[in-house]
């Protein structure tokens, strides 16, 4: 199946996520499909339950036009009831696709976006990518003038196959969108071997400066990009990887991050620097496996 899927509710959340999904729907040239979860009310008869399930698709059309409307970006879509538990129904309609958009977050303390248990349950299980789309703030402005010195995406690199992938799947974003490519390889002595030659005293930072700048560019390498130099950043920053990429949301329009990094393990589904960005970044974040 080829699109884009989004979940829609009604909320300002998933109104926001509906508005970003018709946006990539169309920089994709791709047909966006709406899905609704729903649960009937018992014990009422079989011509009821269809009338209120024609209800539930009649309010999906109209969040949809609603939609349109609002963003001004008209695409090839589809609107789905799908009955039962809405995880399941989001992972059962998002198999095969480009892309799984979500917006179901809610503002926690210290700018915090929690995500629900629908949605965290989805970014989890997917195997489609899955970007969570966050509500637009009150008082975004200086965000604005950040984001209108040009588009930018930013992915984390780690060298793992998890953000290999990530690093693939944000250059088909620059690529298709003309955003500029902001790869940022975060680093501190704690997270890189010792290097060769040493006796066990740390040597000068520059020297570890030196050889993450070296995994950076292999992994481009690596990954098969062909961006021009002027669409390429390289970004090294010496601090820990889920506080490089919360600062770089800020000037960002979507980060781009893997599932599970080189610190994680099997039995964890999303790496603990996928759940930070995913909960304090500034812009969409897509979580890539």
């Amino acid at each position: 199946m080829h699109g884009v899927v989004v979940g829609v509710s009604g909320s300002p959340e998933a109104d926001a996520a509906l508005d970003w999904a018709l946006a990539e729907a169309a920089s994709r040239n791709a047909p966006l499909t709406a899905v609704m979860a729903w649960t009937g009310p018992r014990g009422v008869q079989p011509h009821e339950y269809q009338d209120l399930l024609e209800r539930r698709r009649e309010d999906l059309l109209a969040l949809l036009d609603a939609a349109t409307r609002r963003t001004g970006v008209s695409v090839e879509s589809a609107a789905q009831i799908a009955e039962g538990d809405p995880s399941e129904a989001l992972l059962a309609a998002a198999q095969d696709v480009d892309l799984l958009v979500l917006g179901r977050r809610r503002l926690g303390r210290f700018g915090r976006l929690v995500l629900g248990s629908v949605s965290s349950e989805v970014v989890e299980r997917a195997e489609a990518p899955v970007t969570v789309v966050r509500p637009r703030p009150v008082g975004d402005e200086e965000q604005d003038e950040e984001r209108a010195k040009g588009p930018r995406v930013v992915v984390g690199v780690d060298t793992s196959g998890s953000s290999m992938l990530a690093l693939q799947h944000a250059a088909e974003v620059a690529t298709r969108t003309g955003a500029v490519l902001e790869a940022v390889f975060a680093w501190q002595i704690t997270t890189l071997a010792p290097l060769p030659g040493s006796w066990g005293w740390a040597p000068p930072l520059d020297e570890y400066e030196g050889f993450a700048s070296d995994r950076l560019d292999d992994a481009i390498e690596a990954s098969g990009i062909t961006l021009p130099p002027e669409q390429l950043m390289r970004t090294l920053v010496h601090k820990s990887p889920a506080s490089a990429l919360i600062d770089a949301s800020r000037e960002a329009d979507r980060v781009v991050v893997g599932a599970r990094g080189l610190g994680g393990f099997d039995r964890l589904l999303l790496g603990s620097v996928s759940r930070q960005v995913l909960e304090y970044a500034a812009c969409p974040v897509t979580v890539v496996r």
